[in-house]
């Protein structure tokens, strides 16, 4: 198992994961970060993303649910 497929299988839910997976997104890492303005032990997750043509982003857990849930589609070039 790959480390993205067990950041992706620990923190979100099979149906999330299969969302992202046919808006050609791929979760490849996370890391640490403030989870709210202040914070100086970065209590809180961002995960990168990637999608099938390169575009990546870094989101946190609440929006990458957003982004499985809704309409959103990966900008076009």
């Amino acid at each position: 198992m790959t480390l993205s497929i067990s950041i992706a299988v620990r923190d979100f839910s099979k149906s999330t994961i299969k969302s992202l997976f046919k808006k050609g997104i791929s979760i490849v890492s996370c890391q640490a970060a403030p989870a709210y303005e202040g914070d100086k032990y970065f209590t809180g997750t961002s995960y990168q993303l990637v999608t099938s043509d390169g575009y990546g982003m870094i989101r946190s857990h609440s929006q990458v649910l957003a982004m499985a849930r809704s309409s959103w589609q990966p900008p076009q070039e």
